[in-house]
């Protein structure tokens, strides 16, 4: 009795207060695990930079490609290996004639809002693509002359070509817009109406919020997938370390990798073949770099293995060639490069570039403010100086990196080739009718041979013979080196281990975020 006036006196609670008290704590424990389990219903993603657009015409950069594969739906889509395949498409499309393409809309789609994604919807994408050059996609169509509904109900669609164009079926992979957003003169992301597993709720100036578009045949698992743009490369590793971040894709250094791998027993490195090549471009109305002789003799000074060892982890593998040894397309006949510098200062020698002091000249290289980039370019300025070239290594940010590429203010660079699933991308890159802002061929490369040899490739459909065309490509753009194909690397990602079902994407898409869910 007296124990109990102790305990009244005090305001402390009784024996049976406190098996209540008990109780109660351990239902706030159990809510407090629910909690923490509904909170791996969703994601956080970092991007390096802001999502350029939200308009699938507008998609050109490889963010925008990112959230266009995860809000939109299109009439193809590619594997986990880069391989195109029916995306809201019943099967694969049908060549009919060498420039007549058939194909067959699914029914079963829906947007966002609950409407059927209509063969209507489809041609007035298409033909606004088509129509309307102010679209940086619309390239891709010029050999389009019409696209036509064959029957409304029967979903059956049907595009006919000005000529003949084999890679013609990897281009229709762009997000289809409602009929009434075709038109309209901006798109507002938040009121964005898409076909994809995921819809946009929200956006701001660093942050990207998509949800379930629960219309969709397959809606996406995560209740919310959030978008973080992170720019700085210190920040992602620090957010991922802190569990503030879940996946990060090629965002951090090769040395970094290594840390993580041995510090942070929550989270698992994921990596993969990726359709991506590194180069050096020249810029071949450069008095000086359009030599051929220069261009072979830089080849043969870079050392790329080393590089690839020291910088990149070994994640990589020498390149001879855009695309990457697992193409079909693939030319086994090419040499591969050598590392020779001896050999390399013979030539510059013989050319008559002949060491004046401790130099023979002195060359511009630009690359990107990333990281691994500048300590890319700054190893291939410590090889080429062993053989008597100044290089001035030049970060620069992407716009002004990528503007002074396209109008000619450069001399050597390095990039990146990301993400390409046909061997027309040489067209692109090599054709003289695509110097900028026409296509890509910004180093003003030009050989009437090569331009012949790229339509044929483009016009066959047969594999065999489109096969024997592209090795010839191949072999021609190695002689001249517009290019110096540096190496191939891996994708990889660092990804929190209680995530399922995330795999890569040989483009670096973000495709299997519909089925990726938490344990």
């Amino acid at each position: 009795m007296r124990h109990l006036t102790f305990q009244r006196a005090f305001g402390l609670p009784s024996q049976e207060s406190l098996r209540a008290l008990a109780i109660a704590f351990l239902s706030l424990g159990s809510f407090g695990h629910q909690l923490s389990a509904a909170t791996r219903h969703s994601i956080n993603i970092a991007f390096e930079d802001n999502v350029r657009s939200f308009d699938p015409r507008q998609s050109v950069d490889a963010n925008s490609q990112y959230i266009e594969d995860l809000v939109h739906c299109s009439l193809m889509a590619f594997d986990t290996d880069g391989k195109a395949i029916p995306g809201a498409l019943e099967a694969n499309p049908t060549w009919i004639s060498p420039k007549v393409l058939e194909v067959q809309l699914r029914k079963d789609l829906k947007f966002s809002d609950g409407t059927t994604v209509r063969a209507e919807d489809v041609v007035a994408t298409y033909n606004s693509l088509i129509h309307d050059r102010k679209f940086p996609r619309s390239s891709a169509f010029d050999g389009v002359e019409r696209v036509e509904i064959l029957g409304s109900a029967a979903n059956r669609i049907r595009f006919t070509l000005k000529k003949s164009d084999a890679s013609f079926p990897t281009n229709l992979v762009v997000g289809i817009l409602k009929e009434s957003d075709v038109a309209a003169k901006s798109i507002d992301p938040a009121a964005l109406k898409g076909c994809g597993p995921y819809q946009i709720a929200s956006t701001g100036i660093n942050e990207i919020v998509l949800t379930p578009n629960t219309f969709a045949p397959s809606p996406g698992k995560l209740e919310t997938v959030t978008i973080k743009i992170v720019r700085n490369e210190k920040t992602r590793y620090a957010k991922l370390r802190a569990g503030e971040l879940d996946i990060v894709q090629n965002g951090i250094s090769r040395d970094t990798l290594r840390t993580l791998e041995r510090r942070n027993p929550n989270l698992k490195i994921l990596k993969r073949p990726s359709l991506k090549t590194t180069y050096v471009g020249f810029n071949m109305k450069d008095t000086l770099v359009s030599n051929p002789a220069i261009r072979e003799a830089i080849s043969l000074a870079i050392n790329r293995q080393e590089i690839i060892n020291v910088i990149l982890n070994g994640m990589a593998i020498p390149a001879s060639t855009i695309l990457p040894p697992n193409s079909a397309y693939f030319s086994e006949k090419l040499p591969k490069e050598t590392y020779d510098p001896a050999l390399a200062q013979a030539l510059l020698d013989k050319a008559g570039f002949v060491k004046k002091g401790d130099f023979r000249f002195e060359v511009s290289l630009k690359t990107t403010t990333d990281v691994t980039r500048i300590s890319v370019a700054k190893a291939i300025a410590s090889q080429l100086k062993r053989v008597g070239i100044k290089v001035i290594v030049e970060p620069m940010e992407w716009g002004r990196f990528k503007l002074d590429i396209d109008q000619g203010r450069v001399q050597l660079w390095t990039l990146t080739w990301v993400g390409f699933k046909d061997p027309d991308i040489y067209r692109y890159a090599f054709a003289t009718e695509n110097f900028p802002p026409n296509g890509a061929n910004r180093g003003w490369y030009s050989n009437p041979a090569l331009d012949i040899l790229l339509e044929q490739g483009r016009e066959k459909n047969d594999f065999s013979e489109r096969k024997k065309i592209y090795d010839q490509i191949q072999e021609l753009v190695a002689h001249d080196r517009p290019y110096i194909f540096l190496w191939h690397e891996e994708n990889f990602a660092v990804v929190t281990k209680a995530l399922l079902d995330f795999d890569l994407y040989a483009d670096g898409r973000y495709s299997s975020l519909q089925k990726s869910h938490f344990e």
